[in-house]
């Protein structure tokens, strides 16, 4: 019987340092793509691709971002007296702390240690993983199409896209099977290399902050040793040791990436997603033309 994935982990421990200085009082999740913290956009798209629960992963001192899930209830009563409806519907998405569960990482020991973590309330079963620096903007969301092609393989999938040849080196990459065509949506790999050289990379799909794993990913990370470089329990490690048992697939996603880990990114996001509202798009048209 095939199994379905039903719940996922947002890792969400870090400090934000290449947001400071306003991360030391705003935590970067909670940081604004127009009026909602990116968070809660990453949970709509996990949400809205059939997730039954969340499972995030923070440290004790993001105690903010557990109670921007929680009801505020005298918000909502001042509000409901005012009959501002359209303000209590917004709050809908912020009130469903009952479908995540708050996962406390003391020390951030990598990617791989923080999926251990969050591991902890996974049964046996396939579980998604998104991560909070990949702001992925799709008609279908990123994580679904990835659920998709796991009930049609029952084996691990990373979302990949191609990358520029001189971004290569910022990025996990794929190393496919001998012989795959670049062109096809899915393909097995037989590896995967962190940060390559340039001139070293096995190919030019970045894995891009979404996959699908299979429970046995759990144990492998539970019992892999910090890398002697970083000092961090690295997912990249994980694969290697995870093919040696099972298949893995990488799966060219649909969909705007951006790397809201860095201003650049975060900018970038904000102007497409203005642009892509009503209110907004003609705003901000006109305020780019008196600019530039």
């Amino acid at each position: 019987m095939n199994k379905k994935v039903r719940k996922a982990i947002i890792p969400a421990a870090g400090w934000g340092t290449r947001f400071l200085p306003i991360t030391k009082v705003i935590h970067k999740e909670l940081l604004p793509i127009l009026k909602k913290p990116a968070i809660e956009i990453l949970i709509e798209e996990a949400f809205e691709a059939g997730i039954e629960e969340i499972i995030l992963v923070i440290s004790s001192r993001k105690q903010e971002l557990k109670r921007y899930f929680e009801v505020n209830h005298d918000l909502e009563l001042e509000l409901f007296k005012n009959k501002k409806w359209d303000l209590l519907k917004s709050l809908k998405t912020t009130n469903i702390n009952a479908k995540i569960r708050i996962v406390y990482q003391e020390k951030q020991l990598g990617l791989g240690h923080a999926i251990a973590v969050g591991a902890q309330w996974i049964d046996d079963e396939p579980f998604a993983v998104i991560l909070g620096d990949d702001l992925i903007k799709s008609k279908e969301p990123a994580i679904k199409q990835l659920i998709r092609e796991f009930d049609d393989k029952q084996a691990s999938i990373l979302g990949v896209q191609a990358v520029e040849e001189r971004d290569l080196n910022k990025y996990g990459v794929v190393v496919p099977f001998k012989g795959y065509d670049p062109k096809d949506k899915s393909f097995k790999i037989i590896g995967a290399v962190e940060k390559p050289k340039i001139e070293n990379a096995p190919s030019n799909k970045a894995i891009l902050g979404r996959y699908i794993f299979t429970p046995r990913i759990i144990d492998i990370l539970t019992n892999l040793k910090p890398s002697k470089t970083s000092n961090e329990i690295d997912v990249i490690d994980a694969f290697s040791k995870l093919l040696k048992e099972e298949d893995i697939y990488a799966y060219q996603f649909s969909g705007t990436r951006y790397d809201i880990g860095n201003i650049e990114g975060f900018v970038k996001a904000t102007i497409d997603y203005a642009l892509d509202d009503d209110k907004l798009r003609e705003v901000v048209l006109e305020h780019i033309k008196e600019k530039v």
